[in-house]
């Protein structure tokens, strides 16, 4: 399902969505090398400590979030249980619960909560909680009606529903990189979508939906919360009431929250394994950025993707893709990547992207 932060979409320093920032962590140690030089003796034991977290952090987020996919569908499918909102409520639950509590002892900042008034969270919060709430509630339901790997493959849209909505708020200029790249993902999902076998036209408009929920909630951030910048914990926190609201009311209004209750009373087993996981893939996220970069962070996402499609539909049977829907997913990624490359670097040119990614491919050719 799709998870509530995203670091390649954080604000760059102009308020615009226009490069992926490097991490605070990163300055920081280099600015400690340059303070304090030491011997190559003595830099080895660390260097290879970094090396082993970010071994650690990486194999986290691969397992993690493909691990609570399966769960998800699990849940939602095998044990009958079509309520995701509900669903989507006891993972944020648990997770708020969480940061509050490392926020109240100490193990998390907490400057951004100060001054913040009820009418500040009800105009500005409230409305990211429910675009949160709704992205999260389709997500979950676009497993009832689709494969996991289809979904893997429909995901791949989501920076293009993104861009769109950010040309239509005029907070970023069409440029002709991103231009294509948006033509190129679009491309690969039609083709991806024509080549489905058990395609559910409800299925994919309920993912599309998600995408455009997701969307929606980057961009009100970027508007909404311009003067605040949120540690991972404290946003977590900030969050989580007012997505908690807005999914109960969904619950209350949409699900058999009786039937509900009484699946999980039965069967709580899952339903705590896909709450605690909620909260382990948010972790996962975090130290990820902190042992890498945000920019491996999305490389990584996308090679993740990859491989849940690959065991969903060879080790767990949940899927039949097709070959028209490797090719499909194959351009969609390959956009993606063009997507990803020219947002790291604005104004670069048609040419050096396709110079920077045959290098990437293959470098023996570039050199």
């Amino acid at each position: 399902m799709p998870q509530p932060q995203d670091a390649a979409h954080a604000r760059s320093s102009k308020g615009k969505y226009s490069q992926v920032p490097r991490t605070d962590d990163d300055a920081k140690a280099l600015e400690l090398d340059a303070e304090n030089p030491k011997s190559p003796r003595e830099e080895r034991p660390k260097k290879f400590g970094g090396v082993v977290r970010a071994v650690a952090a990486t194999a986290l987020y691969c397992l993690a979030g493909p691990c609570l996919i399966f769960l998800n569908k699990h849940i939602l499918v095998d044990i009958d249980f079509p309520y995701g909102s509900f669903l989507s409520l006891m993972g944020l639950c648990l997770s708020t619960c969480l940061s509050g509590g490392a926020l109240y002892a100490g193990l998390a900042s907490s400057e951004q909560l100060a001054g913040m008034t009820p009418s500040f969270y009800a105009t500005r919060v409230g409305p990211i909680g429910a675009a949160l709430a709704l992205c999260l509630t389709t997500g979950n339901v676009a497993y009832l009606y689709n494969s996991v790997a289809f979904v893997q493959i429909l995901k791949a849209f989501a920076p293009v529903v993104l861009m769109v909505l950010l040309f239509v708020s005029r907070l970023e200029r069409p440029s002709a990189v991103l231009v294509l790249s948006i033509l190129i993902i679009s491309a690969g999902t039609a083709v991806a979508v024509q080549g489905e076998v058990h395609m559910s036209a409800y299925g994919v408009a309920v993912m599309l939906a998600s995408e455009v929920f997701e969307a929606i909630k980057l961009i009100t951030m970027q508007i909404l919360l311009v003067d605040r910048k949120f540690g991972s914990v404290e946003g977590l926190f900030v969050m989580g009431p007012a997505a908690i609201v807005a999914l109960a009311i969904t619950s209350l209004l949409l699900e058999d929250v009786g039937d509900a209750c009484a699946k999980v009373a039965a069967n709580p087993l899952p339903f705590v394994a896909a709450s605690m996981g909620g909260v382990v893939v948010n972790l996962a996220t975090n130290l990820m950025v902190q042992a890498t970069s945000a920019l491996t962070l999305r490389i990584t996402s996308l090679v993740r993707n990859f491989g849940v499609v690959i065991v969903s539909t060879w080790v767990v049977g949940d899927s039949h893709i097709t070959d028209q829907e490797y090719a499909g997913f194959f351009f969609s990624v390959l956009g993606v990547a063009m997507y990803q490359h020219a947002r790291k670097n604005p104004g670069i040119s048609l040419g050096q992207v396709v110079a920077d990614l045959r290098g990437l491919v293959c470098p023996a050719a570039a050199s």
